[in-house]
């Protein structure tokens, strides 16, 4: 019988990563691949800029795979004055056009090949959950610019989540629910911790996926961890 293979795996990113607000993916992607450490490296309101200053500064510790999900930030920072005003307060810039977000990812890429045997980019998600919005549209070309990127690098893969997640019919009826305040982000992270009660608030709000066209509700985190298996498990 074959031994089984262990892996490493170093998650890079945002609030998506470190599972707060909303349910946390990583929990349950645990469960699915209970033979892989899973090291969760994520950091709320990370932008492109803010996870590479936070990568340059210390030597990342050595893994088989690193998995890259960044940029819903480097959007949402523009949804309303509040997050903008976030944004700065916390040191988390922007990026400011597309040359500036490709520049900083191709950073992100080249140092992680340096620590891990192979990358997974992942494409950023959503900005509510109605992919026509403005926002969503500014999402799709982040989007292109990973896929681009992950190209550029060898040992380098790209999972389309958003494409993947787009063609379930769960979104085939989207919620024009915006997460507009800060104040209702960082309220729905203080008191919304049991999945049941996060998953009670997302219904409230007519949204499928996710608490707050964002962040995961228990159906998102469930479709995004076995999206993630399926990719992990087709590199192993």
């Amino acid at each position: 019988m074959a031994e089984e293979i262990t892996m490493r795996i170093a998650f890079y990113g945002d609030s998506l990563i470190k599972g707060t607000p909303g349910v946390a993916f990583l929990d349950v992607l645990q469960s699915m691949l209970s033979n892989h450490t899973l090291v969760n490296l994520g950091k709320g309101g990370d932008t492109v800029i803010s996870l590479w200053r936070r990568i340059e500064k210390r030597a990342q510790a050595p893994s088989d795979l690193a998995v890259l999900w960044v940029g819903v930030n480097d959007v949402l920072s523009t949804l309303s004055l509040s997050h903008s005003a976030l944004k700065w307060l916390m040191r988390q810039p922007r990026a400011r056009d597309l040359v500036e977000f490709r520049a900083y990812y191709h950073r992100i890429l080249g140092r992680l090949r340096h620590s891990s045997d192979n990358i997974l980019t992942v494409s950023p998600l959503l900005i509510g959950e109605e992919l026509s919005n403005p926002w969503n549209r500014k999402l799709e070309e982040l989007c292109r610019i990973a896929r681009s990127s992950a190209a550029s690098f060898d040992h380098t893969h790209y999972l389309d989540l958003r494409a993947e997640l787009a063609t379930r019919s769960v979104m085939r009826e989207p919620s024009d629910y915006l997460p507009r305040s800060v104040t209702r982000i960082l309220l729905d992270s203080l008191f919304l911790r049991d999945p049941a009660e996060i998953d009670r608030a997302a219904t409230r709000r007519g949204l499928h996926l996710t608490l707050d066209g964002v962040h995961l509700s228990s159906r998102g985190a469930d479709e995004v961890a076995k999206l993630l298996r399926a990719a992990i498990e087709g590199l192993s």
